[in-house]
């Protein structure tokens, strides 16, 4: 018997006026409903901060793909708030997962950088 894990976990810290370090795990497949829960988390965080900055880290070691669906709502958000992400830091596993940064990376306004070390991401955000 096969057991699918799947799962999302996100955390948002303010840290002064408008900065927001987010970091989110991912584990199976991101689908959609990741979206509709995640979203609203993002968006609860920084309302009435006309201008934030946000620096997620993402955890991409147990993440095994996207639905299209939820390919789509990522470019949404993106379009929604890409101006607003600064730096995102994934780790995970090379492959796939490095070369999808690197494509996040050409085509949003933030600085996207793939790490296969937790602590190298880490460092790499707080400079």
């Amino acid at each position: 018997m096969t057991t699918l894990r799947h799962g999302l976990t996100i955390g948002v810290e303010r840290h002064g006026k408008d900065d927001f370090f987010v970091v989110l795990k991912v584990t199976g497949t991101l689908t959609h409903e990741d979206y509709e829960r995640m979203v609203p988390v993002l968006e609860g965080a920084i309302a009435g901060v006309s201008d934030p900055d946000i620096y997620m880290l993402v955890d991409a070691t147990e993440l095994d793909g996207w639905e299209a669906r939820a390919m789509w709502d990522d470019l949404k958000l993106g379009i929604k708030h890409g101006r607003h992400f600064e730096k995102i830091a994934v780790f995970g596993r090379p492959g796939w997962q490095e070369w999808m940064t690197k494509f996040a990376d050409w085509f949003t306004p933030a600085d996207a950088r793939f790490f296969v070390d937790r602590q190298d991401a880490l460092e790499w955000l707080g400079d």
